[in-house]
């Protein structure tokens, strides 16, 4: 264990230790959450080194085409490899066609994939339009990382996918809210395509669209998808988001997100929320800082950190909102050393949509804990499984969305 862990364990252990001798039932609810969040800090790398050995030596060329080459943290390496491996098999595929680096806005990253059945298509009946948004921390990734889940999204036909570049860290920068605000104009960029454009071609319909995504990539749509204020700020009709598909993410970012067990009573966070928070600063703010920013980069400040943090939690203007109306909502993840606050999470989005004021939005809803599934990038590479449950929901929700 490296001596950083080590010592958060030994602080951990100190507090807890201190402050059950006033209360420890109190002690133990916090030893308990902040070893959830240790757990998650762990999965970062050791679960990532033990997804994908074997894979050979990393390369960056999918479809015949060089990738620009990223500094990828080393516990990235075997899921970069296991996902252009998935995904050259499906440029290899004779029943999908690729329209690659369509220029989906005027900066030179916005660039876009659209994957389409190769067959023809007979009827009128025009085809949603699955966004799926790749992962990588928010601070790498690759669209073709997702392209292997054209297989089944494209499956007879049944609709298109586009697969977006978008704003990145690279391991040194705050992406937020570029990253957001690129989604958001690929969102634009295919409500404006006219019949001769490439989404037409294809079959797609521009007016249904599902959003789709794996962690942070996931975390992406929700903030788009979920957010009608932003949406209809931009000119766009949140009307056109038929649903969301999101795969093992985080839903907030918020240092309450952390630690729900002690946020959710008053109490416990009086007592306990300047340790949380004061772990969230230490520890988890280096994960998100592509996200948030950092204290250390000398432009982010304590009030832009929280202002963006809130601004990056569907969770936190979910709940201040109290009546929203949400399209429907898939939420997966694997019940074995997935994050553990993808289950927090998912369960704080039911109760939030089902306590608002307008009604009941829980039936808007739907969660799937992935059994079989163990690891949270195979939580990803599950999708390329045309029989799983995650499928079968992705396909009703298309053929729904056609009619």
């Amino acid at each position: 264990m490296s001596p950083i862990y080590s010592k958060i364990l030994y602080t951990i252990h100190t507090y807890c230790t201190v402050v059950s001798l006033r209360s420890r039932m109190m002690g133990t609810a916090l030893l308990s959450a902040l070893f959830l969040v240790l757990v998650a800090i762990f999965a970062t790398t050791a679960n990532g080194l033990a997804i994908g050995e074997g894979y050979g030596s990393v390369t960056f060329r999918s479809g015949g085409v060089e990738l620009e080459k990223q500094d990828l943290p080393d516990f990235l390496l075997p899921y970069h490899s296991r996902s252009l491996e998935l995904t050259e098999s499906a440029f290899d595929d004779p029943s999908l066609i690729c329209t690659r680096a369509v220029q989906y806005g005027s900066k030179e990253h916005q660039l876009l994939d659209v994957w389409a059945s190769s067959e023809e298509e007979t009827g009128e009946k025009a085809r949603p339009v699955v966004v799926f948004i790749h992962g990588g921390g928010w601070d790498w990734g690759y669209r073709e990382w997702v392209g292997f889940c054209s297989q089944n999204v494209c499956r007879d036909g049944q609709a298109i996918m586009v697969a977006p570049s978008y704003s990145l860290g690279i391991g040194k920068n705050c992406a937020w809210p570029n990253s957001r605000d690129d989604i958001v104009e690929v969102l634009r960029w295919i409500a404006s395509q006219d019949e001769n454009g490439p989404i037409a071609k294809a079959g797609g319909d521009p007016s249904k669209i599902i959003l789709a995504g794996h962690s942070a990539g996931g975390h992406l749509a929700a903030c788009v998808g979920l957010n009608e204020k932003l949406l209809t700020e931009e000119g766009i009709d949140p009307k056109i988001i038929q649903a969301l598909f999101l795969v093992s993410c985080p839903l907030g970012v918020c240092a309450e997100d952390f630690f729900p067990a002690l946020s959710k009573n008053k109490w416990r966070w009086w007592v306990f929320g300047p340790f949380a928070r004061a772990l969230y600063k230490r520890s988890l703010l280096k994960f998100l800082r592509p996200v948030v920013g950092s204290h250390k980069d000398g432009e982010s400040t304590k009030e832009t950190i929280r202002r963006f943090a809130e601004d990056a939690s569907p969770l936190f203007w979910l709940d201040q909102l109290k009546a929203h109306p949400v399209p429907f909502v898939h939420y997966s993840y694997a019940t074995k050393k997935d994050f553990p606050i993808c289950r927090q999470h998912s369960k704080s989005l039911v109760k939030i949509l089902d306590d608002g004021d307008e009604g009941s939005n829980s039936n808007n809803i739907e969660i799937l804990e992935m059994l079989e599934v163990e690891g949270h990038f195979d939580s990803h590479f599950s999708l390329a499984d045309s029989t799983s449950e995650w499928h079968d929901a992705l396909t009703k929700i298309i053929s729904s969305s056609a009619q």
